[in-house]
Parts: structure tokens; C-alpha cells; sequence
């Protein structure tokens, strides 16, 4: 498919999760107590994977970025900037691929502090093996990857950023709290609950499957791959947001609002970066100065 038809299929996405707003809007409170089950196989896979690919997403653009940091010779300081924007890239890689980890070790561990230092451990980990194996792509296909990796640290900077203040400002309760005494409200009002149900976050975080397909685009994927990683994205997404409402955490509402955020973020990003191409090109502002 074109860059057209690529837009075109995201904004099918976007049409068919605005519906399942419309829907969930008269039906959540019904939906929510029907797929209600609590804890279960499903609903724990889906916490612990469901943000994990915003964050995936995230560590191997920081390290596409690090290992094609510029080095704009036009700078008083060239080396200095160049060291910087490493570091910047390096903290922001193993910083993500830390969080990939966090709700996986919020389950294992009841203390936060083991948790915080399992997660730094495992992010260290990952992004060391990232910084292995992308060199192993070639200088010349980093750089075609650097325009991607850019726009995805970008936006998933605005889908977190997002998500955290939405959460802080709606305060409405989830399900499981509602079922435990607190007052249900719809998702276009506000709540004095102080809760964090409105919108999912693994909902938001488990669009970022869709951050993968501009890579699709650039490796010249064939259209068989292109359906096998639509099928299996679509499926994981799907479940995600199926487990979330299943353990209490989320209204239907809650994660059709989610995935609509990140996919519009997705959306507007895509339309924006890669209408003249989804490679990097040569001497343009991303080679200068990032």
C-alpha cells in the first residue's frame, strides 16, 4: 500500500474505535458488570504485556537515534552537542525499556523500591542488547529508520504526557471501585473520585503495535508480512482491551478513548512526518541536528 492508503486504514481505525465510544457511552455500566470476571490468565498476560509496546517501540528508537546522533559541524561546539544528544538518547532508551517491565514487577514484588530496581535492571539490560544488535543493520539503513525514530519518541512523549494528565484531571472511578461503593460517572464528566480509569493507559500504550508499520514501509515488506503483523497487532490489541475491562480496571468507554488518543496522535504524526517519505533525507534537519 501508499503512504494514501496507509492513512486511509488508520483513519478506518479511528472511525471503528470512535464507534465503540458511541457504544460504550449508553452501555458501560451493562458492559462492564457482564465481561466483569476479576483476576484471571487474560487479564494478567494483558497488564503485564499491554504497554510493552509503546515502550519497545520507544527503546529501539532511542537506540536508531543514538547511533545516528548528528554531529553538525556548522556547531561552536560540535563534539560536545553530539555527546549530549548520546546521552539524551541513552536515558531516554533505557528509561523506556525500564518501564516496559513495571507492571510485570509490581506483580511479583509487593515493594516498590525492589520494583523500581528489577525494572532499572532489566532496562539496562535491553537497551545494552539493542545497542548490540542495531549496529548490525548497517549505517546506511540507521539512517533511513533515523526520520521514524524520531517522530516515535515524539509521540509517544505526547501519548504518556496525555494519558498521566487526563487520568489526574477526570478522576473518575473504575469498575471495581464502583462495585465496592464509588459513584459511577460517564467519561464525558468529570469525577471528585480520584480515580485513574479514564482513559486506559494499556489501551493508549498497546496502539503503539501500529508505531512498527512504518518499519514495514521502509524494509520494503512484502503485502503477505504486511497482513500476518496486521492480523497479529489487531488481535493483540484487541485482547488488551478486552483483558483491562475484564479485570475491573476500565469501562468500555475507558479504553475505546485510549487507543482513539494514541491512534490520533499516531494519525496526525504519520500525515505530518512522512508525507514526503518515511526515510530520512540526507542533509535535511534531522541529519543537522538531531
Amino acid at each position: 500500500m501508499s503512504k494514501k492508503y496507509d492513512l486511509i486504514f488508520q483513519a478506518a481505525i479511528l472511525a471503528a474505535l470512535g464507534a465503540l465510544l458511541g457504544v460504550g457511552s449508553v452501555y458501560d455500566a451493562a458492559a462492564a458488570e457482564k465481561l466483569f470476571t476479576g483476576e484471571g490468565f487474560i487479564t494478567v498476560c494483558t497488564e503485564i504485556l499491554g504497554k510493552m509496546p509503546l515502550f519497545l517501540a520507544v527503546s529501539m528508537a532511542c537506540c536508531v537515534a543514538f547511533f545516528t546522533a548528528a554531529d553538525n559541524k556548522k556547531l561552536r561546539a560540535p563534539k560536545a552537542w553530539n555527546v549530549f544528544l548520546k546521552m539524551v538518547y541513552a536515558a531516554g532508551g533505557i528509561f523506556s525499556a525500564s518501564f516496559m517491565f513495571k507492571d510485570l514487577f509490581d506483580l511479583l514484588t509487593e515493594s516498590t523500591l525492589m520494583s523500581l530496581a528489577m525494572c532499572g535492571m532489566a532496562g539496562v539490560a535491553l537497551f545494552t542488547f539493542l545497542t548490540i544488535v542495531t549496529p548490525r543493520v548497517g549505517a546506511e539503513k540507521l539512517r533511513a529508520l533515523k526520520k521514524w525514530a524520531l517522530v516515535t519518541i515524539l509521540a509517544a512523549l505526547v501519548i504518556v504526557c496525555l494519558t498521566e494528565a487526563v487520568k489526574l484531571l477526570w478522576g473518575r472511578a473504575r469498575p471495581y471501585e464502583v462495585a465496592e461503593g464509588a459513584t459511577f460517572t460517564p467519561w464525558y464528566m468529570l469525577s471528585s473520585a480520584g480515580g485513574e480509569s479514564f482513559f486506559s493507559g494499556h489501551a493508549a500504550c498497546c496502539m503503539g503495535m501500529l508505531m512498527f508499520v512504518p518499519l514495514l514501509r521502509i524494509n520494503n515488506a512484502e503485502p503477505v508480512y504486511r497482513l500476518v503483523f496486521a492480523v497479529l497487532a489487531a488481535l493483540f490489541i484487541v485482547c488488551t482491551m478486552l483483558g483491562r475491562m475484564m479485570s475491573g480496571a476500565h469501562y468500555l468507554t475507558d479504553v475505546a478513548a485510549g487507543a482513539i488518543i494514541s491512534e490520533a496522535v499516531l494519525f496526525a504524526a504519520s500525515a505530518l512526518a512522512f508525507r514526503k517519505g518515511y526515510e530520512a533525507k540526507p542533509g535535511g534537519f534531522c541529519e543537522k541536528y538531531l
